[in-house]
């Protein structure tokens, strides 16, 4: 099946716009095919529209923006972006300033409301080549059907994801569908990011660390990340209390960090102070706030990681740490693919008991760490 863009228009075009939805978990995935595309057409330039296009803009999404933005420039490869706005005026400054840019093509691949995407582009331009994935629900069929009309090619997002195992198989599938991307135009063969982080960041990840851990290289780090941007995929702080004294009772050299999204770092680190049961024990609470890239420094710090399925736990599987996932069982696409003992809760994570968890870290710790002074038992 020939790409819906084909390699003459991609050689022959000058601009290219991709739109998504864009989100940290996303990201690790997609990036890949953009770094492939631009290695593919080095002429060609990129832009992306992340907005993610809500007929009611809602402000807390804006939080996403510093971090994207941070990732994107990171990349090297991406000229303007358009991020997630506050409100319709600002959306409609942003559709004003890509008219400007003469889009030769714009692509995108999703899967939330694929329609006001497509409504979008055509009228960021009249005269671009638009292709974009559609999705269900159809909560305006009439509409859906006018605004995908006035577009020039679409493919089934949803078709492709009920044959995918994985999600990187699914941003495989769209890829190659739009533009005839294939494993082979893959920069190092992967389909998730490695991640090159700064010195700078590696070596405020290690101040935090040796705080922690009094400077004891004996210590083993434990990486927890329990909230995420859904209810049902968070871990409530009363089962991960419990999860965390029921480790203690075990091991002797176990310090934790929390991390939290920016918004909650507050009230997680208040938990932990004002828990008797928890303030007494090694543990800090952590956000990235100067830059993003803070985050996956400290993760490579860190021995292991326990996270629900979030950001965090996909950035494990790009640092190469063991990790135990907790998740709910509808979300099989977005299981982390590496060292993972993954954990599915009956449609919410927190019906995942503590005990589930202990043991499976256990379980990695035993795996990776045994005969080592690290893991100490208590007697």
């Amino acid at each position: 099946m020939s790409s819906l863009i084909s390699h003459t228009q991609l050689q022959s075009a000058q601009r290219i716009l991709y739109m998504t939805h864009l989100a940290i978990g996303d990201f690790v995935y997609q990036s890949v095919w953009l770094k492939a595309l631009k290695a593919k057409y080095p002429h060609l330039v990129i832009d992306v529209w992340f907005d993610d296009c809500r007929s009611r803009p809602q402000s807390w999404a804006t939080g996403r923006n510093k971090v994207l933005n941070e990732w994107i420039d990171a990349l090297g490869i991406i000229d303007n972006t358009y991020p997630i706005v506050g409100n319709l005026a600002q959306r409609q400054g942003y559709i004003s300033q890509a008219k400007e840019l003469n889009y030769d093509l714009i692509v995108f691949i999703g899967k939330n409301r694929s329609e006001q995407f497509a409504k979008i582009a055509r009228k960021i331009s009249s005269s671009a080549y638009i292709v974009a994935s559609k999705s269900k629900p159809l909560n305006n069929p009439i509409a859906k059907w006018l605004y995908f009309k006035n577009i020039d090619a679409h493919f089934s997002y949803d078709d492709i994801a009920k044959h995918s195992e994985h999600i990187t198989d699914l941003y495989s599938q769209c890829f190659e569908r739009a533009l005839g991307l294939t494993c082979d135009d893959l920069v190092d063969g992967k389909k998730q990011l490695a991640f090159n982080v700064d010195a700078i960041y590696q070596q405020q990840a290690r101040t935090l660390i040796e705080k922690l851990t009094t400077n004891d290289n004996n210590k083993l780090i434990v990486f927890v990340n329990h909230l995420s941007t859904a209810d049902k995929r968070d871990y409530p702080f009363a089962q991960l209390k419990k999860v965390i004294l029921t480790l203690e009772k075990k091991y002797q050299n176990l310090v934790y960090i929390f991390n939290c999204p920016p918004d909650k770092l507050n009230e997680v680190t208040t938990q932990v102070a004002e828990d008797s049961d928890l303030n007494c024990l090694a543990v800090t609470t952590f956000t990235a706030k100067q830059n993003f890239f803070q985050l996956p420094a400290l993760i490579a710090e860190s021995d292991i990681v326990i996270s629900a399925e979030t950001a965090t736990a996909h950035l494990a599987v790009c640092m190469g740490k063991p990790q135990v996932t907790i998740m709910s069982n509808d979300l099989t696409l977005w299981q982390p693919k590496g060292d993972c003992i993954i954990l599915t809760g009956s449609g919410q994570a927190k019906s995942i008991t503590p005990q589930q968890i202990v043991d499976a870290f256990t379980q990695q710790l035993n795996q990776h760490f045994s005969g080592t002074s690290k893991l100490d038992k208590r007697p």
